[in-house]
C-alpha cells in the first residue's frame, strides 16, 4: 500500500523493508575499523617518535629543569675546578638565575654527600661553593 508525500510530492511506501544484514554492523567491519583505530595510532606514535621527534634549540639554562640544573651547575663546578676563572664560573652561574649561588652551591654538596655521589664530584663542587664565598662544615673535609 503507498500514501501520496506532499511534502516531497512523490509516492512513499508506508514501510520501507530492508534486509536483516543492513540493520548490523557486522563483525568484520567492526574488525576493521579497530584494526585501521590501531595502526594509525602506532603509525603516528613512530613518526613523532622515531621519525620527526621535536628538537629542542637555543633554550636557556634557566628553563631547565631540576635534575638537569643540577646537572648543569656540576659542570660549571668541574669547569671551575680545572680552569680556576671564577669571572666565567660567575658568568655561567648567571644563567641559572640564582638569587644566592654560593649558598645554592653549599646546599647543592650537603645533597650530594648525602645521596653518595663521586669524591671527584662533590670536591668540584664544594671548591666553586668556597670560591662564591660560601663555606660549610660538611664541605671542610672535601677542600684538603
Amino acid at each position: 500500500m503507498t500514501r501520496y508525500d506532499y511534502k516531497y510530492q512523490r509516492k512513499q511506501q508506508s514501510r520501507t523493508f530492508r534486509p536483516r544484514r543492513m540493520r548490523r554492523v557486522s563483525r568484520l567491519a567492526l574488525y576493521n575499523l579497530l584494526f585501521g583505530l590501531l595502526l594509525g595510532l602506532v603509525s603516528s606514535l613512530y613518526y613523532a617518535w622515531e621519525l620527526a621527534p621535536v628538537k629542542y634549540s637555543d633554550n636557556s639554562p634557566q628553563a631547565l629543569r631540576g635534575g638537569y640544573a643540577h646537572d648543569f651547575l656540576l659542570l660549571i663546578a668541574q669547569t671551575y675546578f680545572v680552569e680556576q676563572d671564577i669571572s666565567r664560573a660567575h658568568l655561567r652561574m648567571g644563567m641559572l638565575s640564582l638569587d644566592a649561588p654560593g649558598q645554592f652551591v653549599a646546599n647543592r654538596v650537603e645533597e650530594m654527600v648525602s645521596a653518595g655521589s663521586t669524591t671527584a664530584d662533590i670536591r668540584a663542587m664544594a671548591v666553586l661553593a668556597q670560591a662564591l664565598g660560601a663555606n660549610n662544615p660538611v664541605m671542610d673535609s672535601y677542600l684538603k
